[in-house]
């Protein structure tokens, strides 16, 4: 016969070890119901303002009027051309100046047959060109990620073998971002259309192809181009899946606008409506994007054409 005593013991030992199975059961769920992907935040938690330029000889030309400009804008991202055939002494001056301002630096390159498979070798010289700056440069100097803004959509090939062309756009992508991530602190971005989410990944109809690039991204500049924040065709309502895609896939999303006049239509760019009705537009977006986590700011095309319309 089992003592009193004994059996309580073994009572308590029991509900003890079922506790401890409650308690690791539910542990795992919370610990399951947390894994979400690693989201890239802009510096200092602040939204991203970011502008483009092309015209990289203005680095030297002009480059206290490029940084006075940034900082009345409220710009805190460049996306800055980079000419590979210059020595990166060319430019650490200028992008010091630029990352003392509280401007990141995003090295910039990109031409639309740069999407197709005989060019590849262009983009990883960019890539090769910027480690090097990168392993001269000073802490305060260096560029902090890679822009390409290819638009091989614009090629006579994309008309007549568009399946073709994505494949290589497709591989050209693999490539780079493989070589970018051999150098973890870079950020990869790029532009894409809003249009893009209607078009397949060969192979994959149920997925598009700006999933597919957002998802290899950390970040992306999304083309909305027009010069409404809200509405039937506006700037918010050409973003919508991109961002869902976005959240999905833990990226960044900045929503792009244009200032260069357009052959396309009065309400592509904000030409004709100037700098201060811009700013009202594009401060109405992180009330529309606030339920999207990935909505990191805008940018802005670009600052050759805007130092225009803002005078």
């Amino acid at each position: 016969m089992i003592h009193a005593s004994h059996r309580a013991l073994i009572l308590l030992i029991a509900l003890s070890i079922v506790s401890l199975v409650f308690l690791i059961g539910l542990s795992t769920k919370e610990t399951t119901a947390e894994v979400l992907p690693t989201r890239v935040k802009p510096a200092e938690g602040k939204p991203l303002k970011a502008t483009w330029l092309w015209h990289t000889y203005e680095t030297a030309s002009e480059p206290d009027q490029i940084l006075t400009f940034a900082a009345e804008q409220g710009v805190n991202l460049l996306y800055l051309k980079i000419d590979t055939s210059l020595s990166p002494a060319y430019y650490r001056k200028f992008i010091g100046k630029a990352r003392a301002a509280g401007i990141d630096v995003h090295a910039l390159g990109g031409k639309s047959d740069w999407g197709l498979a005989q060019n590849r070798q262009d983009i990883l010289a960019l890539v090769d060109w910027v480690n090097r700056y990168n392993r001269k440069a000073k802490a305060q100097e260096k560029i902090t990620g890679i822009h390409l803004d290819i638009e091989p959509y614009l090629l006579p090939q994309w008309k007549t073998d568009q399946q073709a062309v994505i494949r290589q756009w497709m591989g050209n992508v693999e490539a780079y971002v493989s070589k970018i991530k051999q150098q973890p602190s870079l950020q990869i971005g790029c532009d894409l259309p809003f249009w893009l989410d209607n078009i397949p990944v060969p192979g994959s109809p149920d997925t598009s192809l700006a999933e597919w690039m957002i998802a290899k991204h950390d970040h992306v500049a999304v083309m909305a181009y027009r010069d409404r924040a809200a509405g039937s065709n506006s700037i918010s309502s050409l973003v919508t899946q991109e961002l869902e895609m976005a959240d999905r896939h833990g990226k960044n999303l900045l929503v792009a606008v244009e200032t260069k006049q357009s052959s396309e239509g009065n309400f592509i760019t904000f030409f004709e409506e100037g700098n201060a009705f811009m700013d009202r537009e594009l401060n109405k977006l992180p009330a529309l994007m606030a339920k999207h986590p990935s909505f990191a700011g805008v940018a802005v095309h670009s600052y050759e054409y805007w130092k225009e319309l803002a005078r």
